[in-house]
């Protein structure tokens, strides 16, 4: 069977009802979390954050096996965008998910994600 239809019907009202609500809507925050999610390194990140709650960039790069300048190119990114917060204690900088929302995607992203591999 085609995944595509046979002809081509318009339905007008509900086309309507979604541009309209469209023109209403700002997506850019959300194309933002797409960006955040759609790198390795970064989801990386949020899992560790999402695991200890609290890391320094050097234990995040260990665990990237990437250097100290690359994965704090990351963090900044996070942290630009609401979804990591950091503190300087002496000489160490710790990063952290921004909140309870930030976290909440986190590990609602990590489980579709595992519940969509187990489907392949």
């Amino acid at each position: 069977m085609d995944e595509i239809c046979q002809v081509n019907i318009i339905h007008k009202e509900k086309v309507t009802v979604i541009k309209n609500n469209l023109n209403q809507k700002d997506f850019s925050k959300l194309l933002v979390l797409g960006k955040c999610f759609s790198d390795s390194s970064r989801i990386k990140i949020f899992y560790a954050l999402e695991t200890y709650k609290e890391m320094c960039v050097c234990d995040l790069a260990e665990i990237l096996n990437a250097s100290v300048a690359t994965t704090s190119h990351h963090l900044r990114f996070l942290k630009k965008h609401g979804m990591a917060n950091s503190r300087q204690d002496g000489k160490v900088v710790y990063y952290s998910l921004a909140n309870e929302d930030v976290l909440y995607a986190v590990q609602s992203f990590l489980n579709f994600s595992e519940n969509l591999a187990t489907k392949f």
